[in-house]
């Protein structure tokens, strides 16, 4: 696979990925409207809208790799945090790049790419 084909599979993977992250979302404020959920539901919603997504973005990318599968899905599940961080830092104006969450976040999405890397 060349390189401009691979990018292109990256960027597939990931809108896939972001297509789902706003789906889901949209599905939790919709639940959150009606039953008035509590803080401890919404995040556990949210780290499942993460996982999913960063599987799917791994999947996607790694399903025409020969070879180091999971390491293409991570990188997916990279590229999918690198981006959520970018859209936080720049709404945020306080934001905390080395925060615990932050980086929690980061180890969910690359470890969720690289399993979905691996599934295929």
């Amino acid at each position: 696979m060349k390189n401009y084909e691979r990018v292109i599979s990256l960027l597939k993977g990931v809108l896939i990925a972001y297509i789902i992250t706003a789906v889901m979302l949209f599905l939790m404020a919709f639940l959150l409207y009606q039953f008035n959920l509590s803080e401890t539901i919404v995040d556990i919603g949210i780290l499942i809208c993460y996982v999913a997504s960063s599987l799917m973005a791994g999947l996607c990318y790694a399903i025409n790799a020969k070879s180091r599968k999971f390491a293409w899905g991570m990188l997916a599940g990279f590229v999918y945090y690198a981006v959520l961080l970018g859209i936080s830092v720049a709404i945020e104006e306080d934001f905390e790049i080395f925060s615990t969450s932050c980086i929690t976040t980061l180890f969910i999405c690359t470890g969720s790419g690289m399993l979905g890397g691996m599934l295929r």
